[in-house]
């Protein structure tokens, strides 16, 4: 955001390609993504978790091709996120043969990188993981929220581009959540009125996220009233739901976290700029909103997103208890844990579960085409199927998907689907608070031209935006239908899925993708999205901060220009 970034000798070095083309490559995106978010220095990091390995169109190919042709390789243990494909269970896949081809050369070439073929959105349930204040780039919204939140690693959030360039510099902008000040919780949320009951059924935590992406956006909150031994897997549900719905990169639930001994020590010493009371009728309104179904038939269950550990593959062998399911039942699971939890897995297996590893059903064409209606415990597993998979999904407690399972139809027992089943999250929602006093900030320079697409909310390219037309696919947004296709889009940020920065990069690939992006609050993935389109294929689309007034109808002309004299919109 500021250009006063001072490079030392050894990354100055690198940017100079004195150690090869592939760290120069890498480290010119490093200092792109640290004049973005306004870092003054570099720092060193000791692992990363890359995101960029989940293909999403040969824009995110072209990228691994290049640093893999420059001799990159990574300069810290990495691990990889989810890919496209389940190289275990191959017979899986019912998508395209040449996007399965395509898929499997983007994960050789991260592997030719250098990384570890992992392969789980879970990085934190393997045996190595950051300890407490160690520095590291992840990518993967789930992973870097529970990094941050819960071990009380150094993360910012990260997407696709700048994960594997992080990996190969072994640098990362000291910026946001790596430093203490972009730690402290800007806002409190005071759970209240919550049943005991309801504190002990894990289907709150995936919903009290939801509720938390939606309250705070992109800022850090502090949530007052979880019980103090409230346990990892409840708590990687709670961040994994409000990274999807919101920006959320770090919460702190107060006696719990690591950073969050105490209220104060959570706000840093200040005050915070705003408190939300949560209770039964906003979690309810919140539950709602992850159902696009009614109780009755059922064509599959997907559980395990993010990757179900084997503290919940023991608890789901203990809850068919040698049943058989009776509908197409998945359980999404990393290859580590698959081999570790043999017996359990044995268990499901005889029951009929079908195992799935290195990827992700809503993710990946594996679901039945057929398959109308489908269950899930997963929050993020139902905010983002109704827009990749065209299906309707009921959300539902760990044990409502194996009731659901045994019986074949919708079972939902938990105590959350009680009498608000018709309260709605807009009549409920507290207002927004006001938006952040900055000034106008150029992510990405450049000047263009377009008719304006004012957006009401924030939106993921990712799960959001089809690249192959530029219509926003997220049936929950208020601006579904439309294209961003050559518009001057203006929205409040981006939000959601680390997967952006790849999806806007292969939309302008296409010519489908925005002609610039006036936001109202800086977003590192979006313009390194753009960085890399640009450094691609010439295709330039400016990303910027305006403080100024911005046109606020759809469909008004205007140019936008972002260079060193800052940021300029003519209409």
């Amino acid at each position: 955001m500021q250009q006063n970034l001072h490079l030392d000798d050894g990354d100055l070095d690198m940017l100079d390609g004195a150690r090869g083309d592939g760290p120069r490559i890498a480290m010119e995106l490093v200092v792109g993504a640290a004049k973005a978010m306004g870092a003054e220095r570099l720092l060193d990091i000791t692992g990363a978790h890359i995101d960029g390995c989940l293909y999403h169109g040969q824009a995110g190919l072209d990228f691994a091709t290049r640093l893999v042709e420059a001799n990159a390789r990574v300069a810290v243990p990495t691990t990889l996120n989810v890919s496209s494909l389940d190289l275990l269970h191959p017979e899986r896949f019912r998508g395209d043969p040449e996007s399965a081809a395509q898929a499997r050369r983007l994960m050789d070439a991260y592997l030719e990188l250098g990384c570890r073929p992992t392969w789980t959105c879970a990085p934190y349930q393997l045996m190595e993981r950051p300890s407490l204040g160690e520095q590291v780039a992840w990518a993967e919204s789930n992973a870097i929220v529970f990094a941050n939140s819960v071990l009380g690693a150094r993360t910012s959030r990260y997407g696709d581009f700048i994960d594997i360039c992080a990996a190969v510099a072994g640098r990362a902008p000291a910026a946001g959540l790596h430093l203490d000040s972009g730690r402290r919780a800007r806002l409190v949320v005071r759970l209240t009125g919550v049943p005991v009951e309801w504190l002990d059924d894990d289907a709150l935590y995936p919903v009290l996220g939801h509720a938390l992406g939606r309250l705070a956006g992109a800022r850090v909150p502090a949530v007052v009233g979880l019980p103090p031994e409230t346990s990892e897997d409840r708590l990687k549900a709670l961040g994994a739901a409000a990274a999807s719905v919101g920006s959320v990169a770090m919460f702190h639930a107060v006696g719990v976290t690591p950073e969050a001994a105490t209220l104060g020590d959570a706000l840093g010493g200040c005050e915070p700029e705003y408190e939300v009371v949560v209770g039964p009728e906003l979690l309810a309104a919140a539950a709602n909103e992850l159902t696009t179904a009614g109780d009755g038939s059922l064509d599959a269950v997907c559980m395990g997103t993010p990757h179900a550990s084997l503290a919940e593959l023991a608890e789901l062998a203990r809850l068919l208890d040698g049943h058989r399911v009776r509908v197409d039942t998945y359980v999404h699971t990393g290859r580590g844990d698959l081999a570790a939890a043999s017996s359990d897995v044995e268990a499901l297996e005889a029951a009929g579960v079908r195992m799935v590893t290195d990827t992700c059903t809503y993710i990946t064409p594996i679901l039945d085409p057929a398959a109308r209606v489908v269950m899930t415990d997963s929050a993020k597993w139902a905010w983002y199927a109704p827009a990749n998979l065209g299906v309707d999904v009921v959300f539902g407690s760990r044990g409502d998907c194996v009731a659901s399972a045994l019986s074949g139809e919708v079972r939902r027992r938990s105590a959350l689907w009680g009498s608000g089943d018709q309260v709605r999250w807009e009549e409920t929602a507290p207002p927004e608070p006001p938006a952040d006093t900055t000034t106008s900030v150029v992510l990405f320079a450049g000047r263009a031209t377009g008719s304006t697409l004012p957006l009401g909310q924030p939106l993921s390219f990712w799960g959001g935006v089809d690249p192959a037309d530029g219509r926003i696919i997220d049936p929950h947004h208020p601006n579904y239908g439309e294209s961003v296709a050559g518009r001057v889009v203006i929205m409040p940020s981006g939000r959601g899925s680390s997967s952006s920065s790849s999806v806007l990069a292969e939309s302008l690939r296409l010519g489908t993708g925005p002609a610039a992006i006036v936001l109202s609050e800086p977003d590192v993935i979006i313009a390194v999205g753009a960085m890399v389109a640009s450094a691609l294929y010439g295709s330039v689309c400016p990303v910027v901060v305006a403080a100024e007034d911005v046109p606020s109808a759809s469909g008004v002309p205007v140019e936008v220009v972002a260079g060193d004299g800052g940021v300029n919109l003519v209409w």
